[in-house]
């Protein structure tokens, strides 16, 4: 195994000759590195290849080159392939997926109509199937969207009900994102190696991806032949011989090839791992480590070493380019449709428009599928966001195609504890959402994670938009449950307990808020994983009823005649609370000491959090959210704050007004939500990330404790605890949240007591 020298050298792509070369700028992720580039050159002529890069060497090897300001004198020089190679990566290509599918396929307005739902519930609660159940698609034929018992919707799905053509759009997750869960895939395939794991085990840790979100069999295949490398069995053989029928688009033979495929990977893999064990064995005895009788602590700096030493090793890049040159192919099998390609040649987006139902469905599925029968060919994993439009409607229904725009997404998971955040992915959707739909499982209603759902729509303004679905009513049971009505008021009394709970966290309000849904809000499905017969009248019901309330919810409130009045310079209390708790819970979460009772996380998951913000710049990974943390915190407190105003003119509202004076404040609260989203994200993440990625930096003995102290560092600066004599962090940080909270209530109508910069700098 050789390191990558600084020369650009010819790799062989999947269609073309590709280059490899450091870039002499950029970095790589570690912060140390210099980035590897490995670029098409778009020819299959090896003798052009190699004039390119000598002229790649050329720009290498004269540092007046090496900004972005002479990119238009090498233009002039060089071939515009070999100039992009270069200076692409010196000016970072920014994307947002969200406008790019709004420009081709804008999502109707309440003026025309048509309400948006956001649906919103754990994972495997069924909220999938109730958009099946809206679209009247066939869960045996069609298959669309994606159900199954674990995490299955893993990106943005947006689906429009209308007349006309079926037309989509697909974005997909950039090049350089989809390179690093390779790695990390290698990666933990090869630290499995080293561990002396089953053969079993390091092929599930190369083909699943710790988030479980990335899964390589999707896009390569499944290791469907009891025979590995070693020739030990992987898997059993698939006894559901059914599954593998006759509108399988994948064939047998298809299926060998990718399983010769995968072997290969494993073998490569494999190889790699024995290379590299003298090389940490001789790293860990220059530490005084023994492989064979490690402790926990030296195998977290063992796995560092594994690490590091690979991003070295040019055989280890070798198998990354090689798996992605494999997912590259499979956009090659997408026959309908046109791809539009960012400038590294990799798909942005995809679209396709036709009237033909089935052809349609049989397009995007291969974007959204989980359908074992296709794996190799699909392209799930890849993908960021889909966008769909058609005359899609229930096949229970009679009133012809519902003007609804749906908002599903990932599931919420099964959190710990109704005190923790929801994914930022999710609450951003709040603000342009009509109807919040949580779908919530009938047999054990109001666990944890739900009730974390209700806390957060209450205290961001949001209660008034809420719809409760509560599936698998039939499996509701019990010896006192005696017909509908009984199990409806078990499932009823969950959620008024759960509503009970928050007004004891968040005031008698939140819990009257809740509480006023439970006569018309709350919808109860039985049995809606088949298509719903003539006689399931009781859920053909439930669906009308719930069809009836989300188009209510375009209809526009009633004026509000008060205004609550308030003094922001009284928020120093609420945002000393938040502030405190939030770096109480994370230094929990680092293991430094809290009273919070978060425990401890395994530092390899700490670690991956400062990858996905210092390199990705995603802000979260799996369930640790420092950014919806802290805007759940700082909700939380300014909630309370603005539920107790100053005064209210012309005057205070009277009983009979309850309504109005709480839709005032709720459209302050939804107005401080919107905003504090961009502010967490901006202090925590944006204005930080070479800090986030100095903390994934670090290595070595005692690297857990002081990447924690870097973290928390970050924190100290972003979200500062304002106290008696605050700092310059402080008092910024101070004045930001009370200007947030100031704009706000004007912007929503209320009136703020004047104040001035000076009093809080």
């Amino acid at each position: 195994m050789t390191e990558q020298q600084n020369k650009a050298t010819l790799s062989k792509g999947r269609s073309s000759w590709c280059v490899i070369f450091r870039h002499p700028i950029c970095k790589a992720a570690d912060g140390k590195q210099k980035l590897r580039v490995r670029r098409g050159l778009g020819t299959r002529d090896e003798s052009e290849a190699i004039r390119l890069v000598d002229q790649l060497n050329k720009i290498l090897a004269d540092e007046t080159n090496w900004n972005p300001m002479a990119r238009s004198r090498s233009e002039a020089i060089f071939d515009k392939r070999v100039v992009a190679a270069f200076y692409d990566h010196l000016e970072p290509e920014r994307r947002d997926n969200w406008a790019e599918r709004e420009l081709v396929l804008p999502l109707p307005t309440d003026k025309e109509g048509y309400a948006k739902v956001q649906f919103v519930g754990t994972t495997g609660s069924g909220k999938t199937t109730i958009v099946r159940q809206l679209l009247g698609t066939d869960p045996s034929t069609e298959r669309f969207p994606s159900t199954s018992a674990a995490k299955t919707t893993i990106c943005d799905l947006e689906i429009i009900l209308a007349e006309g053509d079926f037309k989509a759009v697909v974005s997909f997750i950039p090049r350089d994102q989809v390179r690093q869960y390779v790695s990390e895939c290698v990666v933990a395939a090869v630290t499995a190696h080293l561990d002396g794991s089953q053969p079993n085990e390091v092929a599930r840790r190369f083909m699943e991806h710790s988030e479980q979100r990335f899964r390589l069999s999707y896009l390569l295949g499944s290791l469907i032949r009891p025979k590995d490398i070693d020739g030990d069995s992987l898997i059993d053989e698939d006894e559901d011989n059914e599954l593998w029928s006759e509108d399988a688009e994948v064939s047998a033979a298809d299926r060998g090839a990718f399983t010769e495929r995968l072997h290969e990977f494993l073998q490569q893999i494999s190889a790699l791992a024995k290379q590299l064990r003298s090389q940490v064995a001789k790293a860990a005895y220059d530490l005084g480590i023994e492989l064979e009788k490690a402790s926990n602590q030296d195998r977290e700096l063992l796995q560092e070493l594994v690490e590091e030493q690979l991003l070295k090793t040019e055989d280890f890049h070798a198998i990354v380019d090689a798996v992605l040159d494999e997912i590259d192919t499979r956009f090659d099998f997408v026959r309908a449709g046109e791809f539009t390609r960012g400038r590294d040649g990799w798909p942005s987006f995809w679209t396709f428009t036709t009237n033909n139902r089935a052809d349609f469905l049989g397009a995007i599925n291969r974007f959204s599928s989980n359908y074992a029968p296709h794996f190799g060919r699909l392209l799930t994993p890849v993908v960021e966001g889909i966008r769909v439009t058609g005359p899609f409607e229930p096949t229970w229904g009679s009133g012809g195609i519902p003007k609804l725009v749906l908002l599903d997404g990932q599931g919420i998971g099964h959190t710990a504890d109704s005190t923790s955040s929801i994914s930022t992915g999710i609450t951003r959707r709040f603000q342009i959402a009509d109807a919040i739909l949580l779908v919530d499982n009938a047999a054990q209603p109001m666990q944890a994670a739900p009730v974390a759902v209700l806390s957060t729509l209450v205290a961001s303004g949001n209660a008034s938009k809420l719809v409760v679905c509560f599936t698998h009513f039939d499996e509701v049971k019990g010896d006192n449950l005696v017909g509908a009505d009984a199990k409806k008021d078990h499932v009823i009394g969950s959620f008024y307990n759960a509503a009970q709970a928050i007004g004891k966290q968040c005031g008698r309000e939140a819990e009257h808020a809740l509480k006023r849904l439970i006569s018309d809000r709350l919808v109860f499905l039985s049995k809606i994983q088949s298509p719903l017969s003539s006689g399931a009248k009781f859920t053909r019901n439930e669906f009308d009823r719930l069809l009836n309330t989300v188009a209510s919810s375009i209809i526009p409130p009633t004026p509000v005649q008060y205004q609550p009045v308030y003094d922001v310079a009284n928020l120093v209390l609420a945002i000393q609370k938040a502030t405190e708790a939030f770096h109480d819970r994370w230094k929990g979460t680092l293991g430094m000491g809290s009273r919070s009772g978060v425990a401890p996380e395994h530092w390899t998951r700490v670690k991956a959090l400062t990858r996905r913000l210092g390199v990705l710049r995603i802000d979260e990974y799996d369930g640790l959210r420092p950014i919806a943390d802290l805007i759940h915190l700082l909700q939380d407190q300014i909630s309370s704050f603005l539920s107790e105003p100053l005064q209210w003119e012309p005057s205070v509202p009277p009983d009979s007004k309850e309504a109005e004076k709480i839709q005032a404040i709720d459209a302050i609260r939804q107005e401080v939500f919107k905003r504090l989203h961009d502010l967490s994200t901006r202090r925590l993440l944006d204005e930080r990330i070479s800090g986030w990625a100095e903390a994934y930096d670090r290595k070595g003995t005692g690297s857990t404790r002081l990447r924690a102290r870097d973290i928390m560092g970050l924190y100290e600066t972003a979200a500062p605890i304002p106290n008696e004599t605050p700092g310059p962090d402080a008092n910024e940080f101070l004045f930001e949240v009370r200007e947030l909270v100031a704009e706000s209530v004007e912007h929503a109508n209320g009136i703020v007591k004047s104040w001035t910069r000076a009093e809080v700098m």
